[in-house]
C-alpha cells in the first residue's frame, strides 16, 4: 500500500463496525458536514463556502488553503465505494476494506491525516468479535453499554475474582445508578463469562474473544 511515510500507522486490533479492516482519520474543518454521508449536502455547502468572503464563525475554515483542501477531499470521497463514515468534529473516521480507498485519501493532503489503521501481516486474521492483544492473559473483552441501575454486587464479586480484570471506567460506570456506557473489562474462562452474563444482562453490548498477537 502506497502511503506517505509521514503518516502515522497503527495496527488494526479488531474489525471496525464488525466489518472493516482499514481506518483513516482525516482532520477536516467541515467534518460535521459529512455526518450521515450526505455527499450532495456536502457539495452544496462547499459551493456556498467558496462564494462567501466571510464564512460563518462556527465554520473552522481559516484560509483559502483550507477551502481548497475541503474541495479536494470531497471530490476524492465522492468517487469511492465500500466504506462507512463516523464524524467526531474535526475528525472524519473513514472505514473501508479497500486498500485503494486508503491510498486515495492518504494522498489528498498527508499532513491532514491523523493516522491510518491497518492489519499487521504478522498477526492472526481478524474476524467478527475478535480482538488482538499483546500482553494480556484473558480470553474475553466484555463491552458495557448504557446502564440504568447500579451493579455494586457484581463489582464486589468481580474485585475478588482473579479471572476478571476491571478497568477503572467500567467500575465507575457499573457503580452508578445510570451511565452512557462505552467501558469494558476482561474475563478469563467460559464459566466466569457465564457468571458475568448472569450478573450483567442488558448492560452487556458485545463480547469479543481475545487473541494474543
Amino acid at each position: 500500500m502506497k502511503i506517505p511515510k509521514s503518516i502515522k500507522i497503527k495496527d488494526t486490533v479488531s474489525l471496525f463496525s464488525k466489518k472493516y479492516k482499514y481506518k483513516i482519520v482525516i482532520v477536516c474543518p467541515v467534518a460535521s458536514w459529512y455526518r450521515g454521508n450526505q455527499l450532495d449536502n456536502v457539495r452544496d455547502r462547499l459551493a456556498k463556502l467558496s462564494l462567501s468572503h466571510t464564512p460563518a464563525p462556527w465554520i473552522k475554515v481559516k484560509s483559502q488553503e483550507d477551502i481548497d483542501f475541503c474541495h479536494k477531499l470531497y471530490k476524492a470521497i465522492s468517487k469511492l465505494t465500500d466504506y462507512d463514515i463516523r464524524v467526531e468534529q474535526p475528525f472524519i473516521n473513514f472505514y473501508t476494506n479497500s486498500e485503494s480507498n486508503i491510498e486515495t485519501l492518504a494522498n489528498v493532503q498527508p499532513e491532514k491525516i491523523k493516522y491510518v489503521s491497518l492489519p499487521n501481516d504478522k498477526n492472526p486474521t481478524l474476524t467478527d468479535n475478535t480482538i488482538l492483544v499483546k500482553r494480556l492473559n484473558f480470553d474475553y473483552k466484555v463491552h458495557i453499554g448504557r446502564t440504568r441501575r447500579e451493579n455494586s454486587s457484581f463489582i464486589s464479586w468481580a474485585e475478588n475474582n482473579t479471572n476478571i480484570r476491571l478497568t477503572k471506567r467500567a467500575k465507575k460506570d457499573l457503580l452508578r445508578s445510570s451511565s452512557w456506557g462505552g467501558s469494558y473489562f476482561y474475563v478469563k474462562g467460559e464459566k466466569t463469562l457465564t457468571m458475568v452474563k448472569l450478573f450483567l444482562t442488558s448492560e452487556i453490548t458485545k463480547v469479543e474473544q481475545v487473541i494474543k498477537a
